[in-house]
């Protein structure tokens, strides 16, 4: 067992999902919601997101082959979107706060939370990436269990965000928020590299 690729897969797939920079928006979500269903709500939407991760997952490969991409693509492209949405993270715009701080008459129900909050572009991105990659390398049940990691992390971290809010403070956590954008700066950069090195290794192939 890979423990080392299984963590560094959890983590970055963790820090995509962004659940300390979700957790306002989905306490505002919630807030006009009874405290009993809450939770219940919670529970639902991450087996929903759950069931999203391990469709793009196991799908990932035939939706690129259906689509006519190739992996080095999937990098560049997710890099680039997972780029735009950390630098959101890090130097957030006013619109984006105010949404953070905005109440919902509804009870939530996969639209927002789930998708696109929770399993937004560059996480579907980023799974699709790490199932291919764990194919080619024969590290499926590896694969598998950082999805699994990061899910629960971000669920635990999500049901106990009305303390962890507390606790941190407005300051706290728009620092941690954007701490975690810096970090996803980095992947995305990272990304695209892997993506322009997979590309430039099948041009010579392509241009015969």
């Amino acid at each position: 067992m890979n423990w080392e690729y299984i963590i560094a897969s959890a983590s970055a797939l963790f820090l995509v999902m962004d659940p300390p920079g979700n957790a306002p928006l989905v306490q505002g979500l919630l807030q006009k919601v009874e405290k009993k269903r809450r939770v219940a709500i919670l529970v639902r939407e991450m087996m929903i997101v759950l069931g999203l991760l391990f469709l793009f997952y196991f799908l990932g490969e035939e939706i690129l082959g259906w689509l006519g991409l190739s992996s080095g693509s999937l990098n560049i492209t997710g890099g680039i979107m997972l780029f735009l949405i950390a630098v959101g993270m890090v130097f957030p715009s006013s619109a984006t706060h105010e949404a953070h701080n905005a109440g919902h008459e509804e009870e939530p129900f996969i639209v927002p939370v789930a998708m696109p909050l929770i399993v937004g572009p560059a996480a579907i991105s980023l799974v699709m990436m790490q199932a291919a990659m764990a194919a080619s390398e024969h590290m499926v049940t590896e694969g598998i269990l950082a999805l699994l990691l990061a899910w629960l992390g971000a669920a635990l971290l999500l049901f106990f965000s009305g303390k962890l809010l507390g606790y941190l403070g407005e300051k706290g956590t728009v620092a941690l928020t954007r701490l975690m954008g810096t970090v996803l700066v980095m992947i995305a950069v990272q990304m695209v590299l892997n993506g322009i090195t997979e590309y430039l290794k099948v041009l010579p192939s392509q241009l015969q």
